[in-house]
């Protein structure tokens, strides 16, 4: 499994939804081989928590182009162009 470096809460309060997806994905395909390999360490669960919870973030769809069109709101540009730690949500 190529090497990356994970995500930290500190690192994705500075990145756009737009930076954080590719990063997401990767550390998701290594989170996925790990638990399913059974190769999941002690500590791994502190690691896997914070993904998680920045994974759930980035991808919550409050606020975004979809919730516009329902709500009849214009779309909000800065969802995907702001870091999260500009928009408050991380």
């Amino acid at each position: 499994m190529p090497s990356f470096k994970r995500l930290t809460i500190e690192e994705a309060r500075t990145l756009t939804r737009t930076e954080l997806l590719p990063r997401i994905e990767e550390e998701q395909k290594y989170w996925y081989h790990r638990i399913h390999r059974c190769e999941m360490q002690p500590g791994d669960e502190a690691a896997f928590k914070t993904f998680n919870d920045i994974m759930h973030i980035a991808a919550n769809p409050r606020g975004s182009d979809a919730d516009a069109i329902v709500d009849g709101r214009p779309f909000d540009q800065d969802y995907w162009t702001k870091p999260l730690g500009e928009l408050g949500e991380l």
